[in-house]
């Protein structure tokens, strides 16, 4: 247990003391026992209010909250709490406005977040929406992005799943409890998320529900944890619009997918185009673009990575077909077009290479490499 959670815990029971005050106060002070002892004017460069400083000074430390907290999370299983005064606390996160206190975490932290892109959109997406951005989210995991979302259905669910299948890092955020399911359909995906090495966090206490308050705070922390915010399909009242708010107050890059106009559906995400809130997307090449010299660099060296790893062939022929797909994604008759193979051998050769991870299938019988 980090040595400021029961302190933080105890100063959330302080009445109209905010997160704010109590970094303050436990930036300072080691517990909050001392923080009842301070002085006005120290209480009040801490940020505290005339209100909170008369309910700290009265109230009684327990630690009913902690308790029942490590009781659930003995029921729960694999769930640590990470605090903003840890180390491994998101980098990102850290640097805005009124991070949350704390994040509960089934699977690891990782350095590799802090290079993080998210992907939110509708619930409801398209068919070509779930291609446009299933294909988006392997891309950017390919290069080294770490892809955030909030394991919602439609592209939320769909974002994970195509970082998962480029065998990248995916993390979920969560408008609930880390004990609460969002729904039966985001099970399967959030197990795949911890089996590859992801995981799912929540500012939330265990116990807690998703209610309309809950979602807006998630977004909030999809956007921190992200260098930038890409937004799939959306409507003009839509939550992935508070997403893309929150990016834009936090400093991030905010870009947009195009969409069919004069669709319901879509006008939110064109909107946010035509205004020039978002940048237009489209390829990984424009998010690229846009992230700072660093992260470029880090990225290059990942992708060297990935070049420079010896790939192991059954024959020539499978070779040959592996080398075809590098620069583009190509049909089953475009390929036996080029290598001038017929189909049957061909599909023979692309089920072998699929079954050992090598290149992925895509609808209409497209092929790609699976970086």
């Amino acid at each position: 247990m980090s040595r400021k959670l029961r302190e933080i815990f105890r100063l959330e029971k302080v009445k109209h003391l905010t997160p704010v005050s109590i970094k303050a106060l436990l930036t300072y002070n080691e517990t909050a026992e001392e923080c009842k002892y301070l002085s006005d004017e120290e209480l009040i460069k801490s940020g505290v209010s005339k209100s909170g400083r008369k309910n700290l000074r009265n109230i009684i430390f327990d630690d009913m909250v902690l308790d029942e907290q490590f009781e659930i999370l003995e029921k729960h299983g694999k769930v640590k709490i990470i605090t903003y005064f840890d180390d491994e606390y998101p980098k990102n996160l850290r640097n805005i406005f009124d991070p949350p206190l704390y994040l509960y975490f089934n699977g690891e932290p990782s350095e590799k977040d802090d290079i993080s892109i998210s992907i939110v959109g509708s619930r409801t997406l398209s068919r070509t929406g779930i291609q446009t951005i299933k294909k988006l989210s392997r891309e950017l995991a390919s290069e080294g992005f770490v892809i955030i979302s909030g394991l919602a259905m439609g592209a939320d669910t769909v974002a994970h799943i195509g970082a998962i299948e480029a065998n990248g890092r995916t993390v979920a955020v969560l408008g609930s409890g880390l004990d609460k399911d969002v729904n039966v359909c985001s099970r399967s995906t959030r197990r795949k998320i911890i089996e590859t090495g992801g995981a799912v966090i929540s500012p939330f206490k265990l116990g807690v529900d998703g209610t309309v308050y809950t979602f807006p705070a998630r977004n909030r922390i999809i956007s921190g944890m992200s260098l930038g915010v890409v937004i799939g399909e959306a409507k003009m009242k839509s939550g992935s619009l508070i997403t893309a708010s929150f990016g834009l107050e936090q400093g991030r890059e905010v870009f947009a997918l195009p969409n069919l106009i004069y669709k319901e559906q879509f006008e939110g995400s064109n909107n946010l185009i035509k205004t020039g809130q978002a940048k237009l997307v489209m390829g990984v090449q424009d998010i690229i673009d846009e992230m700072p010299e660093y992260v470029q660099n880090l990225l290059s060296n990942s992708a060297k990575k990935v070049e420079d790893n010896i790939v192991q062939f059954g024959d020539k022929l499978e070779e040959k077909i592996y080398r075809s797909l590098i620069k583009n994604k190509m049909n089953i008759d475009e390929l036996s077009e080029r290598l001038a193979l017929d189909t049957g051998t061909l599909m023979s050769k692309l089920l072998i290479l699929e079954l050992n991870g090598l290149i992925l299938r895509e609808p209409n019988n497209y092929f790609c490499i699976n970086r």
